[in-house]
């Protein structure tokens, strides 16, 4: 599946999922085209991305601490 994004540069693109989520993250795209229209990047609502490993570790509560 691809995704219509406008470039920083103006130009228009198909590209995949993953190529999508690193434009967005590399700040290279202004808008792109979901189901119900076009998303300007900085405006409208985007879904955040968990980087693994970087989330609370759950099992560090001092109900499980050792001391």
């Amino acid at each position: 599946m691809t995704v219509h994004v406008v470039l920083n540069n103006g130009k228009e693109r198909k590209v995949t999922k993953d190529q999508l989520q690193y434009l967005l993250t590399t700040q290279k795209v202004w808008y792109f085209k979901r189901s119900d229209g076009w998303a300007v990047v900085g405006l409208d609502k985007m879904r955040t991305r968990k980087i693994p490993g970087i989330e609370e570790e759950r099992r560090s509560h001092e109900v499980f601490a050792l001391e």
